[in-house]
């Protein structure tokens, strides 16, 4: 029994459920971490020694990932009766971010694959190393969870091995203004419908990192701060690049 309380949790507030509880780093999620870093590995030797056409052949494969991640998720969530409108729009700042990739990995776009670079990298990430999820694995929840945002990863990481990319210079700029377009868009139709996507009316009930930034709304605000720090963090080794890039190139020449 004891063990059973361990591995088990009732919860009143997030779903009154017994569930196969999740926990941050626990076994099952490290171990997907280190599979996700290895396929990591794996995307980035292949695209070092592959010529073009097979490198492109690796990104639609990619691309293909994230498509049957979405077509599963909600065949799987329609037999079992689960789909809403409330929850189940793909209006998630991680499905924007995975609109973006599929369209660059199926046909390279500057601007979503900066999308795809700021947006993923800092909040996709983020969610990966602290999950809103409530079920550990083999719950269908976690294998979702995991396969999307992995593959956004290895999606990004091969817009950069694969397809060359790089941030522009202004690149920090049009993130900030794309992502507070998001929140608008998506914050009046959560006022509009009651509903709660991108986390913009509530915190999410598992740990994470807004639990540090106060309570609704000046979380919001405080995640701009956030998002402006983590895009210039992101930005910055590039900047660098870009400047001895320029310093290199002999005047006269674009």
């Amino acid at each position: 029994m004891k063990r059973l309380k361990r591995r088990y949790k009732w919860s009143s507030t997030c779903g009154e459920v017994w569930t196969l509880m999740f926990r941050p780093f626990n076994e099952h999620h490290l171990v997907v971490l280190g599979v996700i870093t290895a396929c990591g590995w794996l995307v980035a030797k292949a695209c070092s020694k592959w010529d073009p056409r097979r490198r492109s052949w690796l990104g639609r494969s990619l691309a293909l990932l994230l498509i049957g991640y979405a077509a599963t998720v909600y065949v799987q969530k329609g037999i079992a009766g689960e789909l809403s409108w409330r929850y189940a729009l793909p209006l998630e700042l991680c499905h924007w971010v995975m609109i973006a990739v599929v369209i660059s990995l199926w046909r390279p776009s500057r601007l979503l694959s900066e999308i795809a670079y700021f947006w993923g990298t800092a909040g996709t990430l983020q969610a990966t190393l602290t999950p809103d999820i409530y079920s550990s694995f083999p719950n269908w929840e976690f294998i979702f969870f995991f396969w999307s945002h992995g593959g956004i990863l290895l999606a990004i990481l091969f817009l950069f091995v694969g397809q060359d990319f790089r941030p522009r210079p202004g690149s920090v700029l049009r993130m900030m203004v794309a992502i507070n377009a998001y929140a608008v868009a998506v914050g009046t139709f959560n006022a509009l419908t009651g509903c709660n996507y991108g986390y913009l009316c509530s915190k999410p009930c598992m740990p994470s990192l807004l639990d540090y930034l106060g309570p609704w709304p000046w979380y919001l605000v405080s995640l701009e701060l956030v998002a402006l720090i983590s895009f210039f963090v992101l930005d910055f080794p590039w900047r660098i690049h870009r400047r001895r890039h320029s310093s290199s190139t002999p005047h006269g020449i674009a």
